[in-house]
């Protein structure tokens, strides 16, 4: 996993970003494409192409700094844009055109430390070619900000801002609907100073994709499903998160949105079920009590519900986050490198 440290405009932190992953960028480009012509319905990589390029026009006129920051990949890395508005976008054109085989993604547990304070463990799950970056960014005007984000995309992975707010997601598989790119949503929604204003971000209407976080900002932390008019009965389902834990994989939650069609995860993503299973069944005593044991829980290969190493789905990275304390650690996945933890306090 690379780290890339970098400060200034948007469009200069994307340079310096894009400039730290260029020898990445093209041949994951190259994999995203063919992923994305065997397993969706899109056809052919010029329809691909289509739908990203009205996602990055529907991104510029929602929030500028995205596009100034894709622009800025696009140039830091020696691309061209329309490169990068598929890689960051594949998410919405993947969902838009569904896949024949869902990728299981991630998992977060939310739990209550000793000291008091909450602890949310996440583990970013995607598909096998996917590669992250680990990022210290200031952006002029915005608080500091530390996220793990997938190489070639806008920075909407797992993060913590200097002002205690931290985002996790986990991604849903309702067929998409047009409407705003989550991406740019949920990159704004980290820049946010307050557990209000980010949720303000990520419920946007009308969004395409259905999608689930947990947000938190220092003592507050929240259940956040967000969906469209057109799949569900409710946009937005937002539950305060208290003790003894809380858990979430990739389906919709039991009660949660009212979606008007099934959840492809029942018939296409058992293992999402299984890993909510062993997430919701751990007792008090189970429970990670401290970072260092959530990291152990979640990052042993021997536990092969959390730790994703199969054709669909792979664990890039395992992250604890204290919003209280504002402390970030990341164990990346790769067997190389796995006993070294980054650690941050903001």
């Amino acid at each position: 996993m690379r780290y890339v440290v970098a400060s200034g405009s948007f469009y200069k932190v994307g340079c310096n970003v894009g400039k730290a992953c260029k020898d990445d960028i093209p041949d994951l480009y190259e994999r995203t494409v063919a992923y994305l012509l065997k397993h969706t319905s899109l056809g052919t990589a010029e329809n691909m192409h289509q739908v990203a390029a009205q996602y990055l026009d529907q991104a510029k006129d929602l929030w500028w700094p995205a596009g100034d920051f894709i622009h800025g990949l696009a140039k830091g890395a020696g691309v061209d844009v329309d490169m990068i508005a598929l890689m960051s976008f594949t998410e919405e054109i993947s969902s838009e055109f569904l896949p024949v085989v869902l990728p299981e993604k991630c998992s977060t547990l939310v739990v209550r430390t000793p000291n008091g304070d909450r602890m949310i463990v996440h583990n970013e799950d995607y598909e096998p070619h996917s590669k992250v970056v680990l990022l210290d960014v200031t952006f002029d005007g915005f608080p500091r900000l530390i996220c793990v984000a997938y190489i070639g995309q806008l920075l909407a992975g797992v993060s913590l801002n200097a002002r205690g707010v931290a985002i996790t997601n986990n991604s849903l598989w309702p067929k998409a609907q047009l409407g705003l790119p989550k991406q740019v949503q949920h990159f704004r929604a980290s820049l946010t100073r307050n557990l209000v204003e980010a949720v303000q971000c990520l419920e946007m209407q009308p969004i395409a994709l259905t999608t689930h976080y947990v947000v938190a900002n220092g003592r507050d932390v929240v259940s956040l499903a967000v969906s469209n008019s057109q799949t569900s009965a409710v946009n937005t389902d937002m539950r305060r998160i208290f003790d003894p834990s809380f858990c979430h994989t990739n389906h919709v939650l039991d009660g949660y949105l009212g979606l008007k069609m099934p959840d492809p995860a029942i018939m296409h993503s058992k293992h999402s079920f299984l890993r909510y299973e062993k997430l919701n069944n751990l007792t008090p005593e189970e429970l990670p009590r401290t970072p260092k044991e959530a990291l152990d829980l979640f990052s042993n290969p021997d536990n092969n519900v959390l730790f994703r190493n199969d054709e669909k789905s792979k664990t890039l990275v395992t992250v604890v986050i204290r919003p209280e304390t504002k402390e970030f650690w990341v164990r990346d996945a790769d067997p190389t490198t796995r006993n070294h933890v980054w650690y941050f306090a903001l």
